[in-house]
């Protein structure tokens, strides 16, 4: 069945009352000028017919990599709750970024000899090249939805928080890409800026697609989501943009959990109708989603005391003391706010000379995480301050 070639991890879930496994496939897809491009693939064990293929393309601003390496191959985060349900080969592709001289152009070469070297082994692997989708967050949107429409058995995109338009891009909208990322990806000129732009390059009949956006996302604005969708529309295809008010640029990150719950759900209802699945127990996805996000979900009431003490990330630790007063002090040592606090409706509110900081502690009583605003906008949140 699968070639002894290549290197195999075994990996067992147990999300809910059931055990679920997938294996794990990492090999060397191509080199190319000194790189070895990687490619990462997650082989369902649940069921024994022919799988869908999907391949996923990392975002990170085309950021990353050094002069020896290149980015690592990742998979998205539905994968690990429905590639074995749904019985879905996931396929995570890696390519060239800026770090590694790497520009849009290259990038697109890296993806398509991946995908070759997928495809010409898919009998070992048991793939149906019938049915094949693309997949990307932020970055890798504007990658995975070009690659989307060069592939006639494509069925399917799924794009997270994307950039699906780099010529008729609004900067005072969206941060990326600015003029220097474009620049230093090979994106100076109109021509590759259109030749970059799904928006620009669909295919007759372009593949059925989600789009999930954020309406607060400062990076890629959510009127490229709507206006790519539009043009799917008006050309014949179907697509479906779920938005999330009050979410910047995560809809797949389970720090978010209840955005997080209903991406996945969103993308295994997208899968099971474009790849024409049978007998997929939502009930059993929602409630594995359910038991393995619970603790995330913040604590509608936590009592005061238990803020009591130190907590660290990163950059920084925060110290709170019994008679509601708190300080912080980066990792340097150098930066240091003092501030009051309060609880109000399960938030923690700091208040010091610059404003009210607002935070959130998790349900497992281990982790207190900042909302950060900015013109009265959520920029984004800042993760998993512990205690010490």
């Amino acid at each position: 069945m699968y070639s002894g070639k290549y290197t195999f991890v075994l990996l067992l879930f147990c999300l809910s009352l059931n055990t679920y496994a997938f294996k794990i496939v990492e090999a060397i897809a191509l080199e190319v000028d000194g790189y070895k491009i990687p490619i990462k693939i997650y082989l369902p064990e649940n069921t024994s017919d022919k799988h869908p293929i999907h391949f996923y393309i990392h975002g990170g601003g085309w950021n990353g990599g050094t002069k020896t390496e290149v980015p690592p191959a990742t998979i998205s985060g539905d994968a690990n709750y429905l590639c074995d349900r749904l019985g879905i080969i996931y396929v995570g592709l890696a390519y060239r970024c800026k770090g590694n001289d790497g520009t849009f152009k290259k990038a697109i070469s890296d993806l398509e000899t991946s995908v070759k070297w997928f495809l010409d082994r898919a009998e070992s692997f048991d793939a149906d090249t019938t049915r094949i989708g693309f997949g990307g967050s932020s970055a890798g949107s504007t990658l995975s939805s070009v690659m989307a429409q060069k592939y006639k058995n494509c069925k399917l995109y799924i794009g997270n928080e994307g950039m699906y338009n780099v010529v008729d891009l609004d900067e005072t909208l969206s941060h990326f890409p600015d003029a220097k990322s474009r620049a230093d990806y090979g994106l100076s000129d109109l021509v590759s800026r259109k030749e970059a732009s799904a928006y620009y390059n669909l295919r007759k009949n372009p593949p059925a697609t989600l789009l999930l956006q954020g309406k607060q996302d400062w990076l890629c604005h959510y009127s490229q989501s709507k206006k790519f969708a539009d043009k799917i529309k008006n050309s014949g295809g179907k697509s479906k943009v779920v938005y999330y008010d009050s979410i910047n640029h995560t809809c797949l990150n389970p720090n978010y959990p209840e955005v997080f719950k209903n991406s996945v759900i969103e993308i295994a209802h997208h899968f099971t109708n474009e790849f024409h699945l049978k007998g997929i127990d939502f009930k059993a996805i929602e409630k594995q989603l359910f038991n393995a996000l619970k603790k995330n979900y913040p604590h509608e009431n936590f009592p005061l005391e238990m803020i009591v003490g130190s907590w660290k990330d990163k950059r920084g630790t925060f110290t709170f003391k019994e008679d509601n007063t708190c300080s912080y002090v980066n990792k340097q040592g150098k930066q240091k706010q003092t501030f009051t606090y309060t609880k109000k409706e399960g938030c923690l509110l700091l208040k010091g000379k610059k404003g009210v900081r607002v935070f959130y502690m998790r349900k497992n009583n281990k982790v207190i995480y900042e909302q950060i605003l900015q013109q009265s906008r959520i920029k984004g949140r800042r993760f998993n301050y512990r205690k010490v």
